[in-house]
Order: C-alpha cells, then sequence, then structure tokens
C-alpha cells in the first residue's frame, strides 16, 4: 500500500532534527513490518502543533491526502499528528472520505472511519490538549521563580546576543555594543540593520534585520542586566530586578538610548546615509534654504553643492568639504575651543549621574510611602492625587536630566577621543555632517561671475582665503 509518514517534533533547540530523525526512522521500520511502501515523508521540525503556527508539512500532507496520493499514513503517536480538535476533525473528515488508514507506532491503530475509532481519537486529541495546557502552566510557574530568584528564563527561541543559557554569544554581543553607541553619534538604526545583514547577522528566528527590529533590540531593558517580562522590567520591593547574566550594555548608555529613541520631537532618521558630509547641513546666503550635493555635468563632471529648486549657488563640492574639514580639525585642536564645547555639548554643567539616581530612588520610596498612608487612612485621597502628582512632576524632571547625561551626540565622541583626527577619519560623510551641525553653521555666500577661483585639489594659501570670503562659518559655541 502506497504510504506516507507524518513526523513533528515541537522545540529543536540544537537545529539537528534529531527528534524527527529518530520518529521517522521507527516509522519506516514498521511499514516494512506491515509490507507498506513509503512514497512520501512530510516533516514539520520544530513547530508546535499548539501554538497556532501554521505546520507546512503538515498542510501539504493533509494536500496530498485529499489528491488521493497515498492510502495509509503512519505517524509515531497520534498526538504528533494532531493536538487541536480542529485539526482532528480535518484529518477525520479527509481520511474518513478517502478511507485512509492511519497507524501510529506507540498508539496502534487510528479507526477513523468507525464511531468508536473517532470517538477514542477525539479522547485523545483531548487529553494531549489537557497534557499540554498543564505543562505550560508549570513552565510558567516555573519561569515565574527563575525570574524572582534573578535567573535566567530560557524560552523557546535564545535572545540575540545571548545563548539559550544566559552566556554572551559572539559576534552578536560586539555588534550591539557597538551599534547601542552608533545610535547616541548619530548613526540611524536603518544603517545598522543594513550593517548586520550585510556582515550575515541575523534574528534569532533567522530573518534579516529591520529598523524597526533594531530598535526593538536596542531598548530591551534585558541587555542591561535586568530581569524582565514580555520586554517589561521585574520589580522586587519597588526596584528593579537585576539578573545573574552579563549586561551588554550599561545602564547609562540604555537611558541615552531610551530617551533619544522615544523622544517625540525626534526627526526620524533618514533611510539612507549621506554621501556627502554638507548636504543638508549648509544653507544658502540668498534665500537660506539648505543646499545639497548634485553634479550638473553627469557623473564624469565634479560635484557642487546647490539649493533647490532655485540654484542661487554651485559651489565645488570637493573644495567646501576640504575647508569645512580644515576648520573643524584646527577646532577640535585648540584647548579653549575644546573646553567650550565641552561646556555647551554638556549642557553648561557636570552632571552627577549617580547623585540623580539617588534622589529617584528617594522619591519612589517617599511614593510607596504615600501608598501605604492612604490605605491606613492617615491621607485622604486628594492629599494622595496632589502628592503623586508632586512627586511624578520631580522624578520626570529627575529622568530628564540622566537621560541628557547620557544621551552624546558624535560632537561629543569626537571630543572624548583621543585622537580626534582618526575619529574623524573613520567617521562617515552623514556623521561628519552631524559633527558640523552640532558645532557650526555653515552659509554659502554669493561668488561673482567667471573663473574667480581655480578648480584644483591644493588651492594656495592666498585661494584658500579667497574662497573663505565666500563661506560664512559660525560657531555654535
Amino acid at each position: 500500500m502506497r504510504t506516507a509518514i507524518y513526523t513533528r517534533i515541537s522545540d529543536d533547540h540544537t537545529g539537528e532534527a534529531l527528534g524527527v530523525a529518530r520518529q521517522f526512522a521507527d516509522c519506516e521500520a514498521l511499514a516494512q513490518r506491515l509490507g507498506w511502501e513509503v512514497v512520501k515523508h512530510y516533516d514539520d521540525n520544530d513547530i508546535s502543533a499548539y501554538n497556532g503556527k501554521s505546520r507546512p508539512g503538515f498542510e501539504a500532507m493533509l494536500d496530498a491526502m485529499q489528491g488521493g496520493e497515498f492510502g495509509a499514513l503512519i505517524c509515531w503517536h497520534p498526538d504528533r499528528l494532531y493536538r487541536s480538535m480542529r485539526d482532528l476533525e480535518r484529518v477525520i473528515d479527509i481520511a474518513e472520505g478517502r478511507r485512509v488508514e492511519l497507524r501510529t507506532v506507540t498508539a496502534g491503530d487510528l479507526r477513523l472511519d468507525t464511531p468508536s475509532g473517532r470517538m477514542m481519537a477525539r479522547i485523545l486529541g483531548s487529553v494531549a490538549r489537557q497534557e499540554v495546557e498543564h505543562k505550560g502552566e508549570r513552565q510558567r510557574r516555573a519561569n515565574e521563580q527563575r525570574r524572582a530568584a534573578g535567573k535566567w528564563v530560557k524560552t523557546g527561541l535564545r535572545k540575540f546576543a545571548y545563548t539559550l543559557d544566559g552566556q554572551r554569544y559572539e559576534p552578536e554581543a560586539t555588534a550591539l555594543q557597538q551599534a547601542a553607541a552608533d545610535v547616541l553619534t548619530g548613526k540611524s538604526l536603518r544603517g545598522i540593520a543594513i550593517d548586520w545583514n550585510a556582515r550575515g547577522l541575523t534574528t534569532t528566528r533567522g530573518n534579516k534585520f529591520t529598523s524597526l527590529q533594531v530598535r526593538r533590540t536596542l531598548l530591551n531593558p534585558l541587555y542591561t542586566g535586568l530581569v524582565t517580562h514580555r520586554d517589561t522590567v521585574v520589580s522586587q520591593d519597588g526596584k528593579p530586578l537585576r539578573g545573574e547574566w552579563e549586561a551588554i550594555i550599561d545602564e547609562a548608555t540604555h537611558e541615552g538610548l531610551v530617551a533619544y529613541l522615544s523622544d517625540p520631537h525626534r526627526r526620524p532618521a533618514v533611510s539612507f546615509e549621506k554621501r556627502h558630509m554638507l548636504s543638508g547641513v549648509a544653507r544658502c546666503k540668498t534665500c537660506g534654504e539648505r543646499v545639497y550635493a548634485v553634479q550638473p555635468g553627469g557623473k564624469d563632471r565634479g560635484m557642487v553643492y546647490t539649493c533647490r529648486p532655485s540654484s542661487h549657488t554651485a559651489r565645488n563640492g570637493v573644495l567646501l568639504d576640504q575647508y569645512v574639514e580644515a576648520l573643524v580639525l584646527a577646532w577640535f585642536a585648540r584647548p579653549k575651543t575644546r573646553k567650550k564645547l565641552a561646556a555647551m555639548l554638556n549642557g553648561g554643567r557636570d552632571v552627577d549621574v549617580k547623585a540623580l539616581r539617588a534622589q529617584r530612588d528617594g522619591l519612589a520610596a517617599r511614593m510607596d510611602k504615600l501608598a501605604r498612608m492612604a490605605v491606613a487612612g492617615d491621607i485622604d485621597d486628594s492629599q494622595l492625587r496632589s502628592a503623586t502628582a508632586e512627586h511624578r512632576a520631580q522624578r520626570d524632571a529627575i529622568d530628564r536630566q540622566i537621560a541628557a547625561a547620557s544621551n552624546h551626540g558624535p560632537a561629543a565622541g569626537m571630543l572624548a577621543a583621543d585622537d580626534p583626527r582618526a575619529y574623524w577619519a573613520d567617521c562617515s560623510p552623514d556623521i561628519r555632517g552631524k559633527i558640523i551641525d552640532e558645532i557650526m553653521s555653515i552659509t554659502i555666500l554669493p561668488a561673482p561671475r567667471g573663473p574667480w577661483f581655480k578648480d584644483r585639489a591644493d588651492p594656495t594659501a592666498a585661494e584658500w582665503e579667497r574662497f573663505g570670503e565666500y563661506v560664512d562659518v559660525a560657531p555654535k559655541v
């Protein structure tokens, strides 16, 4: 008899499909004992029959059964074939209509062509469902206990940058740390996703990264070493519960990420990295609009910066980039300018983040005390609401200060670098533009008509001086 075999395993942490292979070997041995010819094998590896996910192998098997491609089906156990009554009824409808025989390795025949056989199949399905629900309840309770103890909780899929056991996993962990630093220095989420995909990094489901997935990963407090449940921090005695695993992103950096990526006033990063650093940064003196890089003569002609759509000015892009780059590097080399930059980038003051966190903890303790006083009847509802509103306002103000201290732009990164020139050299044109935009305003002035400046890559000092007459640079410090 033409026979098909169906196998399934719910969890395959190793990815080696060994459970499915063992099931198939047992099913094949049963077919040989019965003298049946195995013509097709359908399998679903690492897919539960109960969680609602699509089972491609199961669906293909039903289609083939409906098409009369085989007259018998063998599975290892009934719960490998179905664990929901809906799937069972689909199997019954097709098997009964096509008179397909069902055999199992461990539970004998499934006689779906008789009322008593169908009743037994339904009973087995109900028992299997109860076992799944009971197992799920036990697992949830065990996970709650592990979280309360600060232990790592194993799930069906490992977390990005960690192993299933909560150990640091390379190269993902290093990539995540670098991404956190890059976002705070101006790199777009889209750019990080493109970079990760190009390096062969994937989500733990094996998919390519999108900017949204990168954002969710960076904002997950699990990576700071905090215990979480569904991406929400678990609290104990009013304080975040810290886990036993290694943190990949430090707390200050994570606070900066939360502040930056959750800011409703933040202009979303463009989905591409600029190739010219002053594009969208410098402005036209005549109309005040930003200038952009264009190649009016095609790819073989030089790049110029011009405003759109009026084109009041068209400045040699290569030379303008060189001119502004020289100014930036000179600024970062001067001690007085560096001091002014440090004051500006730090908001003009030093921030004691540790002291701010202590203040926040004190506010949280006072809010807990207010709640207990309200329960005891020592204060009425209006007093509780008033005091709570005041404390929340103070807490929000502290949170803004902590976030501001943790949220550094690319200019701060260059200022903190041991070698600003090397830092600048490693930056993309897009990041260089962000540095420039933080510390200075560039305005392109109208230039006289005619060959007022020689178009070459090594202008003389006098030519540079004349070039500078038509570029207005205003420091923001």
